[in-house]
């Protein structure tokens, strides 16, 4: 190769990352009005072009091999940027001082070669999973628009539905990276909760927050993930589905499904059987414990952090959400012993259950996404039906992934496939065999 060959390539790689954060603030920029403030609650262009910068400029001093470069990932605003406020979706928390310094998955990403593309709106204080905010607006459902974005992690979903960037990362503490991913027809990733940090995370529940991503595909789930868990994948055993054993929910994760999520799986389900695979429905009781004993421990924790915000949230906050942090308060720390000794007991027979199959599947969330103008009447039966299936999962520290199964032009439904904790690459290798399948099937209708 001539010289000059030798230095249009190095300006080609040295500007890659810049070219594709610049298009990426354009798509942004020509939002409708409104739109981008629904979205980012903090969106700070010039930044984001230093760090392309910085980014085009790590990938030179590598020598072009930096796993995630040029990735726009969009940041929850639950995660710590250096100098940035993190306001967990609140109006009163906005008075914070700044961030010292990147939480971890931020400097891991950034290693990596990623771009931080902005932060996410949110359900307030991550306390929901309808994914509204009476504060900075409510980020829209990208495959209704006249329907619930899903929560905690809406903006998230948005930023990633719309195409404004690659990936979102987000928290999941009972689903609000999957709830949201299923909703608008995302993939979503929950880890197990301790293969990622959770270190400079404004956690709301750390028994439970997991930190996964949202994107347009598993394949870059599963990069993210790498990289954030720094792990590698074990290398593929299966090439297809043939002979693959499945565990069906049927209790409690099939229960209450509405006409099209039923529709919806049983077409999933068909698909996997006509790939060779053997589905075998089965009940775990101890799934349902979830309910009444994840929240007790999360409202125990919850309170613990933020007690010295109480009055300010009391005054100023999403009347829906502050009611349900009040509700923390009754929690004793006899109800938070019980709950951590259910828990044990649920994780050891979800164990014993996950042993006897390759994978397990149910609906990621038993219902669409409700319409808008009627989630004030129905937001206290709702709220518990979306994360019905998603917070059984966290209950007993297993991972997992929602895959789109709704036809085009129909609102987003998702099908979960998960395993026991600490299994996340054979989860991650099941679901895309599973993917490979249903999504034709999807797209057929």
């Amino acid at each position: 190769m001539s010289d000059f060959g030798k230095s249009s390539r190095r300006k080609r790689i040295f500007f890659q990352a810049e070219d594709l954060a610049r298009r990426c603030i354009d798509l942004v920029m020509d939002l409708p009005e409104g739109v981008a403030e629904q979205i980012f609650i903090e969106f700070d262009a010039a930044r984001i072009m230093r760090q392309a910068r910085a980014a085009d400029e790590a990938l030179e001093a590598a020598h072009g091999n930096l796993p995630l470069h040029g990735v726009t990932v969009s940041l929850k605003d639950i995660i710590d940027e250096k100098g940035v406020v993190t306001s967990v979706g609140s109006a009163f928390l906005r008075d914070r001082s700044p961030a010292c310094e990147d939480a971890k998955i931020v400097s891991q990403l950034c290693a990596a070669g990623a771009i931080p593309f902005g932060r996410t709106n949110m359900s307030e204080m991550a306390y929901t999973g309808l994914g509204l905010n009476p504060h900075y607006g409510t980020p829209p459902n990208v495959s209704d628009p006249a329907r619930i974005p899903g929560g905690s992690s809406s903006g998230a979903s948005a930023s990633v539905g719309l195409g404004l960037c690659d990936a979102a990362l987000a928290t999941d503490t009972g689903g609000s990276v999957r709830i949201p991913a299923a909703l608008n027809g995302l993939y979503g990733f929950k880890p197990t909760r301790s293969s990622v940090s959770s270190k400079g995370l404004f956690s709301i529940c750390p028994s439970f927050d997991s930190v996964g991503p949202i994107a347009r595909s598993l394949s870059l789930c599963a990069r993210l993930h790498a990289v954030l868990s720094g792990q590698c994948p074990a290398p593929s055993r299966r090439s297809n589905l043939d002979g693959l054993h499945v565990g069906l929910l049927a209790f409690p994760m099939t229960e209450g499904l509405d006409t099209q999520v039923s529709a919806d799986f049983d077409r999933a389900l068909q698909a996997i059987r006509d790939a060779g695979a053997i589905i075998a429905p089965v009940s775990e009781p101890a799934l349902a414990h979830g309910a009444e004993y994840l929240g007790k421990l999360c409202s125990y924790e919850t309170i613990a952090l933020i007690g010295g915000y109480l009055e300010g949230l009391k005054a100023t906050g999403d009347p829906y959400v502050v009611e349900r942090i009040l509700k923390a308060t009754e929690v004793s720390s006899k109800d938070m012993e019980e709950a951590r000794s259910k828990r044990s007991e649920a994780i050891r027979s979800f164990k014993e259950l996950a042993a006897k199959f390759d994978v397990l599947i149910a609906p990621t969330v038993p219902v669409i996404a409700p319409l808008l103008e009627e989630i004030d009447r129905i937001r206290d039966r709702v709220g518990p039906q979306l994360s019905q299936n998603t917070r059984a999962v966290n209950w007993v520290d297993g991972c997992a992934a929602s895959l789109p199964m709704n036809v085009h032009g129909t609102p987003g439904t998702g099908l979960m496939v998960f395993g026991a904790s600490g299994t996340d690459w054979h989860v991650l290798e099941m679901a895309s065999l599973i993917d490979k399948v249903i999504a034709p099937a999807r797209l057929k209708g």
